[in-house]
């Protein structure tokens, strides 16, 4: 017989408590995902994410002959292998191109939040996550299949591995640390001046002591460690060391124009935090955009101290290096935000004064309120690139090729997109992306400009001659054919698509700039007299003559 009575089981409310905030941080990023992959095909696959994706759709040898070469792309062939995996699980199915850089930025959003909230507390974790998730570049660079939401990830990954190994003291933690090191090393390059950076910050904690760490090490060990570690990375390294000297080499120049480098700088500034959505020239909305961005940086610098100023002060001066080391792609700017992102949010997370909170909640709305629209408008984008319509222009290129003429063009994602058009017979039994026109697959009369002077400059009855935004010397290839073609064939019809809408900033301030005033131009040649034009589909001409 019970003498007592057995006090009721209940469940530990530890698992909630645990669960929850997994939860709250996990929703946002959830919808950050579906977003992005349901916007997809608002923006057209750039020049460098058709450059990525067809490198990576070559076999392995392949890929690691060209990373090393001075022909090859010279990119850390990392990131080119894992999207070879990927293609070859889907068969390159257009839809889930983007896919594993838009898993990648998520992911890394995620691990800062775990950093975030390690130095900040559970409300500076879910800022971060919120920060992410509302960041108007992150909303375009974070998709890009090209490699900077991979390195974006591994970067985040490589900080919160460093607050484990340097909390934890172990070996095993160190040894993932040095792992996911090499492998944001052989990613981007650019990540050798994050680790330096890493060991100031390490040679500076454990100077000056930290109560939070279990214990401070003495100097013959931070020497061992940072010795170890450096000896580890450098050797792991070695075969990128030849490239990497001479790409180093190569970009530390004196720039042409110190008025371009500045104003390049306050470009790439404004970019980061508004994005290319709304071009600085609407002063209606880039000067209340400036005066967010200055008054939100001027209150997170004060409001915070230690470990996440001193990130806040590595961010500022990796964004400084970008420029003088020749990175001029709006896209890696991603890389700068790990270590930008990471202060802000701890600032809205522990700063308590609702005088400082206010102001700063203010000034990031603004910022992003700007972002948003303009990305929602579509009627202020700075750059035309993610709205070109190379889909249209493909598929009439496509039908033009299948009706006998030929096409000479020299821009990446023109191809691209021109090979999921045609999808050029393969000895299998279903069409899998293996590469892009002209180089890896060929289609007949589907050329380049050195391929058409190669194959004897043939002209069938019809030519469309199709140029895209390039590099001089690829205009100049361009324009080469063209005049011939002009010279040796009969009429033409020429259409202009898609205006540069910063046509005239670069023509005040980019030092000899000479690029054209709109970043597509169709020339149809007629070299026959049974030439007939082909059909010209949706792609609304900008201008004709």
């Amino acid at each position: 017989m019970r003498t007592h009575q057995d006090p009721p089981q209940t469940r530990s409310p530890k698992p909630r408590r645990a669960i929850t905030p997994l939860l709250r941080d996990a929703a946002p990023l959830l919808m950050l995902g579906s977003a992005l992959a349901y916007t997809n095909r608002w923006l057209t696959l750039t020049n460098d994410e058709a450059s990525a994706l067809s490198a990576a759709a070559q076999n392995v040898p392949a890929i690691l002959a060209a990373a090393p070469s001075v022909v090859g792309n010279a990119r850390p062939p990392l990131y080119e292998l894992l999207l070879h995996v990927w293609l070859r699980i889907t068969g390159g199915a257009f839809d889930w191109l983007r896919a594993p850089a838009i898993v990648c930025f998520v992911l890394g959003l995620w691990l800062l939040s775990r950093v975030a909230r390690r130095l900040g507390g559970e409300e500076s974790g879910n800022a971060l996550v919120w920060l992410g998730a509302l960041w108007p570049l992150g909303f375009h660079a974070g998709r890009l299949a090209g490699p900077y939401s991979f390195g974006f990830m591994l970067i985040a990954a490589v900080t919160w591995q460093y607050f484990r190994c340097i909390h934890s003291r172990r070996s095993s933690d160190w040894v993932i640390f040095c792992a996911l090191s090499l492998m944001s090393l052989y990613t981007n390059d650019f990540a050798w001046a994050l680790i330096i950076l890493l060991g100031i910050d390490y040679w500076w904690r454990t100077s000056e002591g930290n109560p939070q760490e279990p214990e401070p090490l003495t100097g013959e060990g931070k020497t061992k460690a940072t010795l170890a570690t450096a000896a580890v990375l450098v050797i792991g390294f070695a075969p990128r060391w030849p490239v990497f000297v001479r790409e180093i080499h190569s970009y530390l120049v004196l720039p042409r124009s110190v008025r371009f480098l500045f104003l390049n700088a306050a470009y790439n500034f404004y970019v980061f935090f508004v994005s290319q959505s709304v071009a600085p020239w609407f002063w209606r909305f880039s000067i209340p955009a400036a005066i967010g961005m200055v008054a939100l940086l001027i209150f997170v610098f004060a409001g915070i101290r230690g470990v996440a100023r001193r990130f806040f002060i590595f961010s500022v001066l990796l964004f400084v290096s970008m420029p003088l080391t020749g990175i001029p792609r709006t896209e890696q700017l991603l890389l700068l935000g790990p270590w930008f992102l990471l202060p802000m949010a701890i600032a809205l997370g522990t700063i308590e004064k609702w005088q400082w909170r206010i102001p700063m909640a203010v000034a990031l709305a603004t910022v992003a309120a700007i972002g948003w629209f303009g990305i929602l408008n579509r009627r202020y984008y700075a750059e035309s690139r993610f709205f070109e319509p190379w889909n249209t222009v493909a598929q009439d290129a496509a039908d033009a090729l299948r009706s006998g003429s030929g096409v000479i063009s020299n821009d990446n994602s023109f191809f691209f997109y021109l090979t999921y058009a045609l999808k050029p017979s393969q000895p299998n039994s279903f069409w899998r992306f293996m590469g892009s026109l002209p180089q890896q697959v060929q289609y007949p009369s589907a050329w380049d400009p050195q391929q058409w002077e190669e194959a004897g400059a043939l002209k069938p009855a019809s030519v469309l001659w199709i140029r895209g935004s390039s590099p001089p010397e690829e205009s100049a290839e361009m324009n080469r054919v063209g005049e011939k073609l002009s010279g040796e064939c009969g009429d033409r019809i020429t259409r202009h698509l898609t205006r540069d809408s910063a046509y005239m900033w670069k023509q005040r301030f980019v030092p000899n700039f000479s690029g054209p005033a709109w970043r597509i131009e169709i020339r149809q040649y007629f070299c026959g007299q049974s030439a007939s034009p082909p059909a010209t589909g949706g792609a609304a001409p900008g201008g004709s003559h």
